[in-house]
């Protein structure tokens, strides 16, 4: 597959794109005007789900709201988008590349995420008197496990549901750990997604028992979510992103239709009038494929514009940045701090109560975001060489791991 695409090297300059663009370009050819827009929407993202759970726990969830679905959508196309463009550029460079795709994807996801749901396990034993996950087993050691392993909500235990097969092991999100349901969805297929790649399109030597395991667990969940699943069509709308990525790939840089400011406006104006049409006549549900598809229309169109942006400003693309990076650490504690704040402040004004949640849920998603997640490169670092021993059949040299922010996110 790289064959097909257009030569890129690390200069963007050596490329001949504009000088005064490239300064402001990363190794991916991502403008900082793109990368602030990246930024901004995995924040925004974030925090329409924070707003979602605040419905939720206060307002038990009466009031219509559907700025989860629009951040559940915004994510899984920003990691289809990243994603791609991250499988598309390690393939421009020699070497067996799953170990290392596979070690930064786990260390990505699983360096915040373990410690969360241990610390909510016991903060369930201790603090959180209330049952906030739907039926099944959603606390204990069983619980506890399957959700370190990103099991929870599994295809089969889906498809027993549908069966009216009652099984005690039915692992949902550990109570109030309920908004991983998406962390789950997306990790296993980035593991799908590398056995396509890696696997069956380039070919690289992974040994077989590995390739058998993770297929056996991955590709149900792909299957389940194309079809269905509580997203609707997830994984489609993954490869919808995952097809902007690619696009953005294989236009390059200082393309015709890359640097076409015309073709971007286009795009951004018939996505949001098919999205406004589909609107008024069907209304608005995220979820929609359709809508979902018109959604990332709209985002390329954006990016393709912002990525030829000479500067970006600079306060506002820092704030992004700032927002941006614990973004994944407030996905994963938002709902519990909101939980505990509520449990705690009875006989408050309800404004009062979700004012001090939403304080504590950014507080403590930047202590979390410390603590643990701005140290998943080490982890990485460490894991790369794990994952080469355990996956590599021959003594094939290992490429180096290239660094891709995530869409939550993974």
């Amino acid at each position: 597959m790289a064959s097909v695409l257009p030569a890129q090297s690390e200069s963007s300059v050596a490329q001949g794109v504009r000088p005064e663009v490239a300064k402001a370009r990363d190794s991916r050819g991502t403008s900082a005007s793109a990368t602030a827009f990246l930024d901004t929407l995995r924040f925004t993202a974030a925090n329409l789900v924070l707003l979602s759970h605040i419905m939720v726990v206060y307002f038990d969830n009466k009031m219509t709201y559907k700025g989860r679905g629009v951040a559940v959508i915004i994510l899984f196309v920003l990691s289809g988008f990243l994603i791609t463009r991250s499988l598309l550029y390690r393939a421009k460079k020699p070497g067996e590349h799953m170990p290392a795709f596979l070690a930064d994807r786990v260390a990505r996801i699983m360096t915040p995420l373990v410690p969360v749901v241990l610390l909510i396990a016991v903060l369930n034993a201790t603090v959180i008197h209330t049952r906030w996950s739907l039926d099944g087993l959603s606390t204990g050691f069983v619980a506890l496990v399957g959700n370190l392993f990103l099991l929870f909500d599994y295809p089969l235990f889906q498809l027993l549901d549908l069966a009216h097969f009652d099984v005690w092991w039915r692992i949902r999100p550990y109570n109030t750990a309920e908004p991983f349901w998406t962390v789950a969805i997306e990790f296993w297929i980035y593991i799908a997604a590398s056995l396509l790649f890696f696997c069956a399109i380039r070919r690289e030597r992974i040994r077989f028992g590995w390739v058998l395991l993770l297929a056996a667990i991955s590709i149900p969940v792909v299957i389940w979510n194309a079809a269905d699943g509580a997203g609707k069509s997830l994984s489609l709308v993954w490869l919808v992103g995952g097809m902007a990525g690619f696009l953005v790939v294989y236009m390059g840089l200082d393309g015709p239709a890359a640097r076409s400011k015309l073709l971007a406006a286009l795009i951004v104006a018939c996505g949001a009038a098919a999205l406004g049409a589909r609107t008024v006549k069907h209304g608005f549900d995220p979820y929609d494929l359709q809508t979902a598809f018109l959604m990332t229309l709209i985002f390329f169109g954006i990016f393709l514009r912002l990525n030829q942006a000479a500067t970006a400003w600079k306060i506002p693309a820092a704030l992004a940045r700032f927002g941006a990076s614990y973004s994944y650490s407030l996905y994963l504690v938002h709902n519990t701090v909101m939980v505990i704040v509520f449990e705690h402040t009875h006989g408050w004004p309800k404004a009062a109560a979700i004012a001090l949640g939403v304080v504590l849920a950014h507080l403590v998603a930047l202590l979390v975001y410390h603590s643990f997640e701005k140290h998943h490169r080490a982890v990485g670092t460490y894991l790369r060489p794990v994952f080469a021993r355990a996956l590599l059949r021959s003594k094939e040299p290992v490429a180096q791991a290239q660094v891709t922010s995530p869409a939550v996110p993974g």
